[in-house]
């Protein structure tokens, strides 16, 4: 029978951020919300989940709050039955989960970094001048802190903006494919945004430069999220310190490659939200989606690389899993010198 676990607690962690106990209440309320956070394995979120959390409960434990909670796995797991190559995981009653879409001003593109990528403050802020000068001032920079001890090198770029940026670009491509909403597309609002878009790359491609640049640990490869919050959600993933990938990754060509591919799942599922990752050869390969009602679908290789991610964590002494989830609001304290070894209690 599944136990429950710690996932937060109000503590002083490695990194000096503090939990309140309210912020631990509200943690609470929204783990037993209708819409279930995401069970992940090791903050990924380009390989399916392994469920959901709920059951929450606050203790008090030794004068310190915890977070207890309850994960549930998916318990069915089977091919899909439209497509020999994709497994389909979820449980029997559905269980929708909260989404990552975000209230954000549509108007501008945000850029989120953990501050525990920088080895000081003011390589942290130096980073966000950059990206704040090259964008003349017409971008977001926020804090998006996953509370490992040494978090893998990651910059989340949430494309806000792009049904009046990038979508209209791959008109030429939907027209050759006989899509009709090509035909609500001006012609004179394509010139004018596709005028631009060589701009807007190097923009991108030159932030993300400079960022890894600043970044630790340097032996890592940087993970380079795209967030499109458009209807299904989108995330493309770039693993790699080649800036240039990014503007290779986001050509037309490329980007109608991705809607050809989710309106050919479209005739199956009512999806979610979508990942998918660029490969060597800069086309993005399908990973996963989630359904509306909670299931996971994605490709035998997605899966097959969640299993030996979770093979790996169930051997190590320190087994963890983590929900990835974000904005929970942390307050920055100096660490008692008699509490040096405090560890990190998120699970």
């Amino acid at each position: 029978m599944t136990q429950k676990v710690i996932i937060r607690s109000a503590t002083i962690d490695r990194h000096g951020d503090m939990t309140t106990v309210e912020m631990l209440k509200d943690y609470a309320d929204a783990v037993n919300g209708p819409l279930k956070m995401r069970y992940l394995a090791n903050h990924r979120r380009d390989i399916p989940p392994m469920g959901y959390f709920d059951g929450a409960e606050i203790q008090n434990i030794d004068g310190v709050h915890h977070v207890w909670v309850l994960p549930i796995e998916y318990t069915e797991r089977a091919v899909a039955d439209w497509d020999d190559n994709l497994i389909a995981t979820g449980n029997s009653t559905a269980i929708p989960l909260m989404s990552r879409k975000t209230d954000k001003p549509g108007e501008k593109i945000t850029f989120s970094v953990d501050k525990n990528n920088f080895q000081n403050i003011s390589d942290l802020q130096s980073t966000g001048g950059h990206i704040h000068n090259t964008f003349e001032g017409k971008v977001a920079l926020e804090l998006d802190m996953r509370k490992e001890l040494y978090p893998d090198p990651r910059i989340v770029i949430t494309l806000a903006p792009y049904a009046m940026v990038l979508y209209p670009l791959v008109k030429p491509f939907l027209v050759k494919m006989g899509e009709k909403i090509a035909e609500d597309i001006a012609e004179d609002f394509y010139k004018s945004i596709k005028s631009g878009l060589k701009g807007l790359l190097n923009r991108l491609s030159s932030s993300v430069r400079i960022s890894r640049e600043n970044m630790i640990p340097a032996n890592k490869t940087l993970l380079t999220i795209f967030e499109i919050p458009w209807e299904p959600y989108i995330e493309l993933h770039i693993r790699s310190n080649d800036s240039s990938k990014v503007e290779k990754g986001l050509k037309p060509a490329k980007l109608a490659a991705v809607h050809q591919k989710i309106l050919s799942l479209q005739k199956y599922v009512d999806i979610a939200e979508i990942y998918f990752i660029l490969d060597s050869k800069n086309k993005w390969d399908f990973s996963y989606l989630l359904t509306k009602d909670g299931k996971a679908i994605g490709t035998k290789s997605a899966f097959k690389k969640r299993d030996r991610l979770i093979t790996r964590i169930n051997l190590s002494p320190t087994k963890a899993f983590s929900i990835g989830a974000s904005g929970v609001v942390y307050e920055r304290r100096r660490l008692p010198s008699n509490d040096s070894n405090q560890a990190d209690t998120d699970v």
